[in-house]
């Protein structure tokens, strides 16, 4: 629990995602891209999911947007359970839940003006006469630096920079308290994804926002995030801090993220860790530490369940070497039981 805080926004638990794949042959088989994730989400906080692509990140923001059902678990918003709510009744909610997507451009109506597209959000937010919701979007437009001259432009004649601030305009017409950031910068140039953290860092502070991001730019989490979850095929491998999980993660995966990222700072502890070969879903759904295949240091014991475990005060992590033979894995020792934080 965040201090002074009594609830969180969100609450995720024991949360499943099942999809049906085919073969060439056309059979069937289950693949469980969400398994068993738990998390909460604390006004004012970011809350970050990293991981490569094909682990299961944005399969979790689709699902508590309740753009793909769950298979399995519990999702709360402000208190209220809302897996099971139809359309009907969580619509009213939507105001407290909106999105950023990866890519602005595609997010919005190419023959349209911004204006046209903006205004729906507008009237959702309580506007009712065409005068308040102009208002309203010009006012929502100079909250993200932009002059509202853009809004009568249509999305094409607008950079990819300006379009992703004005997709971030738009998700706070409806004064919403959590905003889901899938990948916000990454179909961005290098020089205009700090201009983007600046703005949703600022607009956190004077708004009040919580965030839930999800990114594999570690450089981008490191800027915005308070906590961190790193993900592994449908399963969270580490939890904590950004400052734990940056510079004392603890996970063989944690770290070859880091290693590969070749991030100048912070400095992490251990010795580097180099992953062989590729994400793969031939291993979600293993009993056992679905790292082995790529893991230098895996051995027969690793096949065995692997739960979540402190390592430290507020971090997890689901290694047994990690927890009882850190050393092994090119770790420290571990902190004595009376100062582990």
């Amino acid at each position: 629990m965040r201090e002074g805080m009594t609830s969180p926004l969100l609450e995720v638990r024991d949360l499943v995602k099942d999809y049906i794949s085919r073969d060439a042959k056309l059979r069937q088989r289950v693949v469980r891209a969400v398994d068993g994730v738990s998390f909460e989400v604390w006004p004012s906080e970011t809350f970050a999911i990293v991981g490569e692509s094909g682990s299961g990140k944005s399969t979790v923001g689709r699902v508590i947007l309740k753009l793909t059902d769950a298979t399995e678990g519990h999702v709360s918003l402000l208190g209220e359970d809302i897996l099971d709510l139809g359309e009907k009744h969580f619509r009213p909610m939507r105001t407290n839940l909106q999105m950023v997507f990866q890519d602005p451009l595609a997010a919005f109506d190419p023959r349209a003006t911004i204006r046209s597209s903006l205004r729906e959000f507008a009237e959702f937010g309580g506007e009712r006469t065409p005068a308040q919701q102009d208002q309203a979007i010009e006012d929502a437009i100079r909250n993200v630096g932009l002059s509202p001259e853009i809004a009568d432009r249509r999305p094409a004649e607008v950079s990819g920079g300006q379009l992703q601030r004005l997709s971030v305009a738009r998700s706070l017409l409806v004064e919403p308290r959590l905003l889901f950031l899938d990948e916000p910068t990454s179909s961005l140039d290098v020089s205009i994804r700090g201009q983007i953290v600046n703005l949703l860092t600022g607009l956190q502070e004077t708004a009040q926002l919580a965030y839930l991001l999800v990114a594999h730019d570690l450089r981008v989490v490191y800027a915005m995030a308070h906590r961190v979850a790193v993900m592994y095929l449908g399963q969270f491998v580490e939890i904590g801090t950004r400052d734990q999980v940056y510079r004392q993660a603890a996970h063989p995966y944690t770290r070859g993220l880091l290693e590969a990222a070749q991030l100048e700072e912070p400095g992490h502890m251990g010795e580097p860790v180099r992953l062989s070969g590729e994400i793969s879903t031939d291993h979600l759904g293993s009993p056992g530490c679905r790292l082995m295949p790529r893991c230098p240091f895996s051995e027969s014991k690793c096949a065995e369940p692997q739960p979540l475990r402190e390592t430290r005060t507020g971090q997890m992590v689901r290694c047994w070497k990690a927890v009882e033979a850190p050393v092994s894995i090119g770790l420290p020792e571990p902190p004595s039981p009376g100062d582990r934080s």
